[in-house]
């Protein structure tokens, strides 16, 4: 059982808790969608001026691809994003009440800023986060599911 001492009055969504390797940063493109620090973001594939939109429950792992780092309005341009990778540690906001009995079970998002823990382990490609550890009734540490085709 894991449990990280992380201030969750604190909580912004998504936060980076670790990164073993050098966290990459990147400028992306959006449009008509205001972000809060925290959000994740997913490749957008099918706008050629837009490159992330919102993740969304139905975003999959070879879409996951990065997390805002700078709150913007609707009227932004570009976006300054965290990408993320399967090696780091971030902790999330969760729908339900969250206990370390769901360490290692992997999850699909609620929307942009929440995981859905429903306390089964998802084989879903929606499975985006896998909890690895328990902060509080309505935070968690995990890691975020990727795929090479995402990069």
């Amino acid at each position: 059982m894991r449990f990280y001492n992380l201030n969750p009055k604190m909580a912004i969504e998504f936060k980076l808790v670790k990164d073993p390797d050098t966290t990459v940063y990147e400028n992306m493109r959006v449009a008509s969608q205001a972000y809060a620090v925290g959000d994740s973001v997913m490749l957008d594939r099918t706008a050629d001026a837009i490159e992330v939109v919102p993740a969304t429950a139905a975003t999959v792992t070879t879409n996951i691809y990065g997390v805002a780092m700078e709150a913007v309005t609707s009227s932004a341009t570009s976006l300054l994003i965290a990408r993320v990778t399967n090696r780091q540690l971030w902790s999330a906001d969760t729908t339900g009440t969250a206990t370390a009995a769901d360490n290692e079970q992997r999850m699909l998002l609620t929307d942009k800023g929440t995981v859905n823990n429903s306390h089964t382990d998802s084989g879903s490609p929606s499975a985006v986060f896998q909890q690895t550890g328990y902060i509080s009734a309505n935070r968690i540490v995990g890691r975020f599911l990727t795929s090479a085709i995402s990069a």
